[in-house]
């Protein structure tokens, strides 16, 4: 019956229908019929199908022009809405919020304005202006904070000011003591007349612990560095040793010379290498931890991996998906034991094409454990080290050489390579920043992309072909709309090159970076592309990877700490046991799509909370520099002023009252402030002065001192707003400021 109501909305002319109009329209006429559909429509309006108007009518949301998207708080009261799937967000007043507050999963309407315009303190600067019709979601149900005592009684003051600007605690455990950071339970939600309640839920410590400062970062996002108490008892019964019935139908690889190469500080290691010639074709093999001989699905192990769906990185802490037990032992391939694997074995010839491959189960011993730093100086030609590792000097070689090849193939199809700086922390034992700077990438480091890739490659085209329930790994291409922005903004550098808005190809945007390989603005423009991009996620349909130019790709060579792979690795093996079938087959393609949501979900909020932490380690790091002078580059531009990234990959801000006196209008698809005597845009090289370090905010902030151009810029060309040639006559002046 609903699915008949929703046609009758869908197909009436009218945007909304009474309850008698759908009536008629279902040719319903008992009371008895009347008195079910409504019902029915007050259900349908709770699980979001339909919506109700003020006046008592029922229509779809779209067609009354409501929108589902999220809301972004601000510290001055108002809010922005920004709609799923819109690159554009609208401004929402104080009084339209409706009770809804920063990070609230909304439905909103557009506001249309009548009359004359209305002035930049309503409506944001001219932004779009909307309204919350209904909260769809919290948010926050808790949130982290300090706990302070003031003259309204026991107060938490939030990290976050965009959430609310104080908590108030009905009781307190008297043993708290005051400047300690807490996790607060909300009990009820701010409004414009009413404060935030909550409870504290959990002590974090003292906040100004360092320990406790990214503590507190990893609380924001609901993260737990700990594991429930079945999930260990479960990992300490995982077997300590490989028995036989473990190695019963899988191919034995120990024989073959087979390294692993990771980091300095890595602790487990899901990939280890093998290479070697066979004729005129190199025969690489890509072995992978076997996860999921250990995890079997369902167990309290496997619910807390989905939970978790990867891995969380911090320079002082890491969040595991697998409980140690697992990932630094058994599921790690770790240097001269035995491991289980899920192997990939390709014969790939001189052009970068695997002619023939294989997929089996195996199991390796690790000759080695080396890291990029030892590979890139075998690869230099450092003497002691080629010394102590002879017996792999040819095979790194090897490596080396079928790396550079598979790189000129990608390049071939058009792959992007932004080649982005990481930072790199060093700390003392005190977790205290000794220095900041760029993580250098080597060839070490891409003979492993490299090898990585190609073999998530394979392993989506087999899945394809065999027409596999899988996880796949899919990046579209750039909305046009904002690629339209893209060309709007080059244009600012002078760059005639222009992308094509629709259907564009990954190798028309490698080849227009390769144009600009070298100039000045180089970096910038490289970081304006990534914003163009859509962001990569994971999905139960292979819809290619745009990046890597690659038809076929997945995420398979990382179990330990990504969710999607050790699915893959169920599926595969489930495949080749000739297990994939009947209930089995069916139960696979229904979870997949709930793999792939949720560990899109999950890897987007592991991505932000690890730059929140970097952002205060820098903030950390900066502090201890307050009066000197950096010179770093223009890398965004906002209406309130301009931020500036420092060779050393530290950022701050330059609020708009610091700069040169001036008249400044933002210009956002231009990326740039500029006024009638100054422009500030992206990859303006500034010198600058660290002012101060907002820890809780993770921000430093900058004073100006100078600016200097990169490239030659509009002020310099004579075209700045309101500096007209002597020439030009009063019509020309007023179309000019038009």
């Amino acid at each position: 019956m609903k699915d008949l109501i929703l046609q009758v909305i869908k197909t009436a002319p009218e945007k909304a229908l009474t309850v008698d109009e759908i009536l008629r329209k279902c040719n319903f006429l008992t009371g008895f019929e009347g008195k079910k559909l409504r019902g029915l429509l007050q259900e349908m309006v709770h699980d979001g199908s339909v919506v109700m108007t003020a006046r008592g009518k029922f229509g779809l949301g779209e067609n009354l022009g409501e929108m589902k998207g999220k809301i972004v708080g601000n510290t001055k009261g108002f809010a922005f809405f920004e709609p799923d799937g819109s690159v554009e967000d609208y401004f929402i007043a104080e009084r339209n919020l409706n009770g809804a507050c920063h990070g609230d999963r909304v439905v909103c309407k557009a506001i249309v304005q009548k009359g004359r315009k209305r002035n930049a303190r309503n409506n944001f600067r001219g932004r779009k202006e909307a309204e919350v019709v209904r909260i769809e979601k919290r948010g926050f149900e808790k949130i982290v904070g300090t706990y302070v005592l003031s003259s309204m009684g026991n107060i938490v003051v939030p990290d976050d000011k965009r959430f609310a600007e104080e908590i108030f605690l009905d009781e307190v455990d008297g043993t708290i003591a005051r400047n300690t950071k807490v996790v607060v339970e909300i009990l009820e939600y701010p409004t414009r007349i009413r404060m935030c309640k909550g409870k504290i839920c959990e002590v974090l410590g003292d906040a100004g612990d360092l320990k406790v400062s990214t503590l507190s970062v990893v609380r924001s996002f609901n993260l737990i560095e700990t594991f429930h108490e079945e999930v260990e008892k479960e990992a300490k019964k995982v077997a300590t040793e490989i028995t036989e019935k473990d190695l019963k139908g899988r191919k034995d690889f120990r024989k073959d010379l087979t390294i692993t190469i990771d980091g300095e500080d890595a602790r487990d290691f899901d990939d280890a290498i093998s290479l070697c010639k066979k004729g005129d074709l190199w025969c690489l093999g890509v072995h992978i931890a076997d996860v999921s001989h250990y995890v079997k699905q369902g167990s309290a192990i496997d619910n807390e991996a989905f939970k978790r769906g990867t891995s969380v990185y911090f320079p002082d802490m890491v969040l595991p998906m697998l409980p140690v037990e697992l990932s630094n032992n058994m599921c790690s391939l770790n240097e001269n034991v035995d491991r289980l694997t899920l192997s990939v074995v390709m014969d790939i010839d001189n052009l970068g094409q695997v002619k023939n491959f294989e997929i089996c189960n195996g199991v390796i011993r690790s000759i080695n454990r080396m890291t990029y730093t030892k590979v890139q100086k075998m690869l230099d030609g450092d003497a002691e080290t080629r010394k102590t590792y002879a017996h792999l000097v040819p095979m790194i070689e090897d490596m080396s050489t079928l790396a550079q090849i598979l790189i000129k193939k990608r390049e071939g199809l058009g792959s992007i390579d932004f080649d982005l700086p990481e930072t790199q922390f060093e700390l003392n034992d005190k977790y205290e920043v000794l220095s900041v700077g760029e993580k250098p990438r080597t060839l070490a480091d891409r003979i492993i992309e490299q090898f990585m890739v190609l073999t998530n490659e394979v392993v989506a085209e087999f899945s394809v072909k065999h027409k596999l329930p899988f996880v796949y790994r899919v990046h579209e291409s750039p909305l046009p709309e904002k690629l339209k922005a893209f060309n709007k903004f080059i244009a600012t550098f002078g760059i005639n090159a222009m992308l094509p808005s629709a259907d564009v190809k990954p190798i028309e945007v490698q080849s227009f970076l390769k144009k600009i390989d070298g100039e000045p603005y180089e970096a910038v423009v490289n970081k304006v592309m990534l914003r163009t991009m859509q962001k990569a996620v994971y999905y139960e349909q292979c819809n290619g990877h745009f990046g890597l130019a690659s038809q076929y790709y997945c995420h398979f060579t990382s179990p330990i700490r990504r969710y999607p792979d050790l699915i893959i690795h169920r599926i595969l093996k489930a495949y080749l046991a000739g297990e994939l079938e009947g209930a089995k087959r069916t139960a696979f393609e229904k979870f997949v799509p709930v793999a792939s949501e949720q560990s899109s979900t999950t890897e987007q909020i592991a991505d932000t909370a690890e730059r929140a932490v970097d952002d205060l380690k820098k903030a950390e790091y900066m502090s201890k520099h307050i009066g000197e002078e950096f010179v770093g580059i223009c890398n965004g531009v906002s209406e309130f002023g301009v931020f500036v990234v420092l060779d050393n990959t530290c950022e701050g801000f330059i609020p708009k009252e610091s700069l040169p006196k001036d008249n400044y209008v933002y210009e956002p698809e231009r990326y740039r402030l500029i006024g009638k005597r100054n422009c500030f845009q992206l990859g303006n090289k500034i010198t600058v002065e660290m002012e101060s370090a907002d820890l809780v905010l993770r921000r430093c902030n900058f004073a100006f001192i100078s600016k200097q151009d990169l490239v030659q810029s509009d002020m310099q060309r004579g075209v700045m707003r309101g500096k007209i040639p002597k020439r030009q006559s009063k019509n020309a002046k007023k179309h000019t400021r038009r």
